[in-house]
């Protein structure tokens, strides 16, 4: 999850499950409505999150492994949890996405780190660039001390920080582009178009400290600072998106992260690609409370009907940037406009509201049923009801995964499953590689736009058969 997401998680407590309304229970035919299964509608996928580039229509073969001791020859080298956690050692570690590379971090273990369950705290860091098809590595990077990296990866530049410095790596060479120390606190950067946006607060933690530049220069554009507003209560600055927040309870403070200009200020929950935002008013526990789009300026658009919790945390392959999906409709994702409405993109539960897309392939939202038994195709244009099919997962918990152009590729943490977008049936299965780790399930990722799979200790690679 990146960084602005997960906080704003904590924030309004977001409990991330996906789950839908039940559809009709029993039914293991495939329903088809106004698409024909011998002509699916293909497009190619130029958007996508958790998006690999080949399409895989069979069982893809492993073509590489690598643990700690294939990329590092320090003595008792240990794979780091690439991006966030590269200040400490869990015991177990996974590589980052970097575009076209493949980024790990290794770096020896040492005593244990302050606070209740912390890990190990971990000495020098080295970073390694993987080439996602052969597995390769193409260079490796001493980088000290660190404390993570931002997870998206714009310009092909790694924004990474520690607790008073900036560290800008070129992903494809490991050249360090920018190592700066500051007078204060970062706790968050990014590298976007061209610029580089750091926040961070004072000693104190009274006052944010923002400042945009370039990789040399991280303040050569500007730099500003701002007090808390709340006396006694500290700042919280993160990046989320084009934007840079900074919340005191539900009083949250909107900022261009352009200009360093003041937009406005409101109970906000959620920054989306395209800038719009949603402010969330909570008035029950168990509910997502009343939901409102909002355009840049903080002016109301739209009220979203049926809220459901904020997360746009699937994976998407299409041929422009899908809709916003939340509550029980689809909006524009520029201008708010309602698009169209289906219940079945989310779903009542005891804990409030949620989302149960599990991906958008092609011209479809695939979403699940709530009690898992099922997989239920919806139209991208119009949200009607396409397919429906009995999952093919027995564990019918929880569910992560990456697409292709064509599939939507899940997993359990046991099994993996290939799911045709066109008409929901099974492309492939294959079972998932032991984790290695009883606290932790295998996963399936999209790095340098290929899958692979990653356990506690060490990641695969795999290709089209």
């Amino acid at each position: 999850m990146n960084k602005a997401a997960r906080w704003l998680t904590d924030q309004r407590r977001i409990w991330i499950t996906v789950l839908i309304v039940a559809v009709v229970a029993g039914i293991a035919a495939v329903v088809w409505v106004n698409r024909s299964p011998e002509q699916p509608q293909e497009v190619s996928a130029a958007y996508g999150r958790f998006l690999i580039s080949p399409r895989l229509d069979s069982t893809p073969v492993p073509r590489w492994t690598l643990r700690a001791a294939d990329l590092s020859d320090e003595p008792g080298a240990v794979l780091l949890a690439a991006p966030y956690s590269l200040g400490r050692y869990s015991g177990y570690g996974s590589p980052m996405d970097a575009g076209t590379m493949i980024v790990a971090a290794t770096a020896v273990p040492g005593e244990p780190a302050p606070g209740e369950n912390a890990g190990l705290t971990v000495g020098p860091v080295r970073m390694h660039g993987i080439d996602p098809d052969t597995g390769l590595v193409r260079w490796t990077t001493d980088v000290g001390e660190l404390f993570g990296c931002r997870e998206q990866v714009f310009d092909g530049q790694l924004a990474c920080y520690g607790t008073h410095r900036v560290l800008i790596i070129e992903a494809a060479t490991g050249a360090v582009l920018g190592d700066h120390t500051t007078d204060f606190e970062v706790m968050d950067v990014v590298v976007r178009d061209g610029a580089v946006s750091v926040v961070g607060r004072t000693a104190d933690w009274t006052t944010t400290v923002v400042t945009r530049g370039t990789a040399s220069a991280i303040d050569a554009t500007w730099r500003r600072t701002y007090p808390t507003p709340v006396p006694g209560d500290p700042v919280r600055p993160r990046i989320a998106q084009d934007y840079f927040l900074d919340v005191h309870d539900r009083d949250v403070r909107v900022y261009d992260l352009r200009t360093g200009e003041l937009l406005f200020t409101g109970p906000i929950a959620y920054t989306f690609d395209g800038g719009i935002v949603a402010s969330q008013v909570i008035d029950r526990g168990a509910s997502a409370g009343r939901v409102t789009l909002l355009d840049r300026n903080g002016h109301p658009i739209t009220e979203v009907s049926n809220a459901s919790f904020l997360l746009e945390w699937y994976p998407t392959a299409t041929a422009t940037p899908p809709p916003i999906l939340t509550g029980e409709s689809a909006y524009e994702r520029t201008t708010g406009r309602v698009l169209w409405t289906n219940a079945q993109i989310g779903i009542d539960e005891y804990a409030g509201r949620k989302s149960a897309i599990q991906g958008v392939v092609n011209n479809t939202v695939i979403v699940r049923s709530l009690d898992g038994s099922e997989l239920v195709g919806l139209d991208l244009t119009d949200g009607h009801r396409i397919w429906q099919q009995p999952t093919p997962f027995s564990n019918r918990s929880r569910y992560d995964g990456i697409a292709d152009a064509s599939h939507l590729i899940l997993t359990d943490g046991t099994t993996v499953h290939a799911i045709n977008a066109a008409d929901g049936s099974t492309a492939w299965s294959m079972p998932s590689p032991p984790s290695g780790d009883p606290r932790m399930r295998s996963a399936v990722k999209a790095m340098g736009g290929r899958m692979v799979t990653v356990a506690a200790q060490e990641f695969t690679g795999y290709a089209a058969a």
